[in-house]
């Protein structure tokens, strides 16, 4: 079930890919130090203002659309979210203008803040139509839309800097731009949906006090992985920031896109089973979502460090040398950020505890921002990176410990030691390999990246690592049955 599901979701996960690294490697080039350093404070700005004010909405739609289907209430259910989407949407608009407004930072930081702002304002209607679609296994809707939204954002964007003279503004004009296109394809399908139901307030209430402390969780989980860019902009400069993000983006960003693709497939049906079929059906999927995390962000993070060099090029030359320090740690760094976000957080999402995940998520932010201001003036961008890493793995151990008390999450133990295993096997190999340093980064690249995946392929399959050999064999019998099926 959870493969296939895999398998529909590809389309997302390569637009995902070619956005990602296409915004590194343009950008980095496109705009200098100072401008790609504005441009990553308005990201993270951005996202934390979606989440303090517009993520309640979003985790309600995750979550409750199942119920809704299964208690025949999806009109009022979607006319409620959509509903309060608009109020909220515009109260929170207002407020973010007038903050800007006050805040004593430059005029160029103000200006790209108010269309970063305003696009993640327009941003909670097309989430909440994307969050629908998955919820009800609307695979194929969700993947061909969400994917033309985010190949257009990119497109625009990249279109208006090389036209413009907007600069790091343009990204987020072709966010906006790409975003009324994607609510023309999608928003009338919704508002069919909703035809009939009506706005009701006690809905509100329980989708507020379940989502609210999800907001607050993630603005916490958000913290933990990014406040130190306002930490580092503020001691060593917005360039500083600029490379530090790109080093960051590169390394933890290849094994986010691998974490959103696995839990786009897992966690509605994880939701379906809890809410149709009990705790026990449930938990057996989140077991192989587990160890399918694992068996594939831990072979990319070692991949990453062994070629964080080479892996780098795609990275601006002005910015490249700050990065390319930070991307080796960085990279288990985001395993560990990964499972916070993506595994430990379900415990509490399905168990409907989501206040308890945000209280296990205030020491290790407590413990980051001390860390920051500690190390940073010591390391530079590395104190950052040491403060990211014990944060991370602080904060993985509390959630997992507060979330096994309301759910019982499994721990895939014997998965990661074997993933582990195979990972020293294609670290070795890699190590092995003679002097390529004379090669260009790109060849050389490819011939580590290739022996590396030979080898953890051939070792993951002959121990049967997750299962892996299992699980392959499954789908490659089905896919033989589904040809030779007249």
């Amino acid at each position: 079930m959870m493969g296939r599901s895999m398998l529909a979701y590809i389309p997302v996960n390569l637009a995902n890919i070619i956005a990602s690294f296409g915004t590194i490697v343009v950008l980095t080039r496109l705009l200098d130090s100072d401008e790609f350093g504005r441009y990553a404070l308005a990201i993270i700005t951005m996202q934390f203002a979606h989440m303090g004010f517009f993520t309640w909405l979003e985790a309600a739609m995750a979550r409750f659309q199942a119920r809704a289907e299964r208690e025949n209430d999806v009109r009022s259910h979607l006319k409620t979210l959509y509903t309060y989407g608009v109020a909220t949407g515009a109260a929170g608009f207002a407020l973010m203008m007038m903050l800007i407004l006050a805040v004593p930072i430059s005029s160029a930081m103000k200006t790209v803040l108010v269309f970063a702002l305003g696009s993640t304002t327009l941003q909670i209607f097309f989430n909440l139509g994307m969050e629908a679609h998955k919820a009800s296994h609307r695979i194929k809707r969700y993947s061909l839309i969400y994917s033309t939204q985010t190949l257009l954002s990119f497109t625009f964007g990249i279109i208006l800097i090389l036209a413009t003279p907007l600069r790091e503004v343009s990204p987020y004009i072709g966010i906006i731009i790409a975003l009324i296109i994607a609510l023309a394809l999608d928003l009338p399908f919704m508002l069919r949906k909703m035809k009939g139901g009506t706005s009701q307030p006690a809905k509100a209430n329980t989708y507020f006090r379940y989502g609210m402390p999800i907001c607050i969780s993630l603005l916490l989980a958000y913290a933990l992985n990014s406040a130190d860019m306002y930490l580092i902009a503020g001691m060593m400069g917005e360039a500083s920031a600029g490379q530090y993000n790109a080093g960051y983006n590169l390394a933890n960003r290849s094994l986010e896109i691998l974490f959103v693709w696995i839990s786009m497939a897992a966690t509605p049906i994880a939701v379906t089973l809890m809410e149709k079929e009990g705790i026990e059906r449930s938990r057996e999927i989140m077991r192989d979502y587990g160890a399918s995390l694992l068996w594939i962000a831990m072979p990319a993070a070692t991949g990453i460090a062994l070629v964080a060099k080479e892996f780098s090029f795609i990275i601006g030359p002005d910015i490249r040398e700050g990065a390319m320090t930070i991307m080796p740690l960085i990279a288990f760094a985001g395993v560990l950020n990964g499972l916070i976000s993506y595994y430990a957080q379900r415990a509490f999402m399905l168990s409907g505890k989501t206040s308890m995940f945000m209280w296990a998520m205030v020491p290790p932010v407590i413990l980051n921002i001390g860390l920051n201001i500690w190390l940073i003036p010591i390391h530079g961008l590395m104190g950052a990176v040491y403060a990211t890493v014990i944060s991370y793995a602080l904060g993985f151990v509390l959630a997992v410990a507060v979330g096994r008390r309301f759910y019982p999450l499994p721990l895939p133990i014997r998965a990661a030691l074997e993933i582990g295993f195979a990972c020293v096997c294609m670290a070795a190999a890699v190590l092995a390999l003679p002097d390529i340093s004379h090669l260009p980064d790109f060849v050389a690249l490819v011939i580590k990246a290739t022996l590396g995946a030979a080898v953890y392929g051939a070792v993951s399959m002959a121990i049967n690592a997750a299962n892996s050999r299992t699980f392959i064999k499954g789908l490659l019998e089905k896919r033989r049955i589904k040809v030779v099926t007249p």
